[in-house]
């Protein structure tokens, strides 16, 4: 049972969908335990991850695939798989997870980037290896963590750790590395960081609260758009929180304090999904003086100044149960933006038209 969160530490809340009621509280234990506090880390377990998948499961780099996408250095992306999904459905050995299909080079882009043009190069032990522009990069970036199950609510699951120094693709029974772990392997998940600094206040039933606040008691009445909500009809309703995130420890976040005409702000990492005025999903970071952020109310609201700043501390980020991409949008500081999914599974709807009541498959 393979899953995804969101945080190096998320506080579940609220009733759960099923098949996530027991995953997501250990997967959360497991993130804690298993932390990498930069990105640094998190790429370096993720580039250790790719090149144990390549030598110790496809062994030979004359085993790639042609993907038939074009890569931007020229000619088309090779690709590799560990294992297959058909005989080894639940990943044994590999260290990619079934969700990226055992797919060597594609997880590592999902992971580290956001979409973009795709580069293909040779790596040191002669496989194809993928890249994209650093500028790219998430700003919250995922990492995988181990065990000797796929199922991670099965009670004889036992959490796993990589070669600390990644001189070897061995996994250890602890994190000192001192155990060595001479069993049968599965990735149960990748843990991320979070976006809003403490005090960013998120609609709920009541009102607004901030979201350190609203996390230390567990709010479940989170508030979000209603799925059926257009640019021109915009509807609010009380949906249940799935999760919390916080980051682990304190460390240096870059932030975007935007200013709107009507005096209200709203101070969000780069990479934080907001609402334009267009009805598009776009990241903070893009976003420019001129340009319109939507009000609950519906009423656009043009931004009059933009700052770039460092904040030393934690970030923090909700969710709710819903999954579809409309209830996803919810109020902070008066002003709609997207929930932690849009820098995970619906990355790729960033910059997408998603307001306009059409199905976004057919959306620009």
């Amino acid at each position: 049972m393979f899953h995804r969160i969101w945080c190096a530490i998320a506080f579940a809340a609220g009733a759960l969908l099923p098949m996530y009621v027991h995953a997501q509280p250990i997967l959360t234990a497991r993130c804690t335990v298993d932390s990498l506090s930069t990105n640094t880390e998190a790429a370096a377990r993720v580039e250790w991850a790719r090149r144990c998948g390549v030598v110790q499961n496809v062994g030979d780099p004359a085993a790639a695939y042609n993907t038939g996408l074009s890569a931007a250095s020229g000619g088309t992306l090779k690709e590799y798989l560990e294992s297959d999904l058909e005989r080894n459905p639940e990943g044994e050995g590999a260290f990619t997870g079934p969700d990226y299909g055992f797919q060597v080079n594609a997880s590592t882009m999902l992971a580290l980037y956001l979409s973009g043009p795709t580069y293909q190069a040779v790596d040191t032990d002669g496989y194809f290896k993928w890249s994209r522009d650093s500028w790219r990069r998430k700003g919250r970036q995922l990492y995988p963590t181990f065990s000797t199950s796929s199922d991670i609510t099965a009670q004889d699951n036992i959490q796993l750790f990589p070669d600390k120094t990644q001189a070897t693709c061995n996994l250890f029974f602890d994190k000192e590395n001192t155990l060595p772990a001479f069993t049968p392997f599965h990735v149960n998940g990748y843990c991320e960081a979070a976006c809003y600094t403490a005090d960013q206040k998120i609609l709920f039933s009541g009102g607004e609260i901030p979201i350190l606040d609203a996390m230390k008691s567990l709010r479940e009445d989170l508030i979000t758009l209603t799925p059926d909500s257009t640019l021109d009809n915009l509807q609010l309703h009380q949906n249940t929180t799935y999760s919390y995130t916080r980051e682990l420890r304190d460390a240096e976040q870059k932030l975007c304090i935007i200013t709107t005409r009507s005096g209200g702000q709203l101070t969000l990492t780069l990479e934080h999904a907001v609402i334009n005025g267009e009805g598009r999903i776009v990241q903070a970071q893009t976003l420019k003086v001129g340009d319109e952020l939507v009000k609950a109310d519906g009423t656009l609201d043009p931004i009059v100044d933009i700052q770039r700043t460092t904040y030393f501390g934690k970030v923090y980020n909700i969710a709710p149960v819903s999954t579809d991409l409309v209830s996803n949008i919810l109020v902070a500081q008066g002003y709609l933006v997207g929930s932690v999914r849009f820098q995970n599974d619906e990355v790729r709807y960033i910059n997408r038209v998603i307001l306009y009541g059409v199905p976004a498959e057919v959306l620009p």
